[in-house]
């Protein structure tokens, strides 16, 4: 069992930890999230009361549960990924591979919902 999970996360704790990921992932929080941090402290700090609002009703929105910001974040990190660093294609090509696999998954599920819906009417 322990051995089963251990492969499965292998890969992606590897990808997950590749420094070109993690750098495009930095620069995509700051760019995505970072900057409202930055906004509501320099806002309190320098008095400044309109950066402080514009920071904090950012801050609020992304701590609302539901918020797509971590996807939206991840896929700027990508396209960051893609820019500085377009010959790490291992990285690329695992998460290519990844989101493949997930899209077949998600359809199949999709499918038996709809299958069900349909039998139960």
């Amino acid at each position: 069992m322990k051995r089963d999970i251990r492969e499965k996360l292998r890969p992606w704790l590897r990808a997950l930890t590749n420094p070109h990921l993690l750098i495009s992932l930095g620069i995509a929080w700051f760019l995505t999230n970072g900057w409202a941090y930055c906004a509501a402290g320099i806002g309190w700090y320098l008095d400044i009361p309109l950066l402080l609002k514009i920071g904090s009703v950012w801050l609020g929105i992304l701590w609302m549960p539901g918020t797509p910001e971590k996807l939206f974040t991840f896929a700027v990190a990508m396209g960051i990924l893609r820019l500085l660093f377009p010959d790490d294609t291992r990285t690329l090509a695992m998460v290519r591979r990844k989101r493949k696999q997930l899209s077949e998954r998600t359809k199949l599920a999709w499918q038996k919902l709809r299958a069900k819906h349909h039998r139960d009417k």
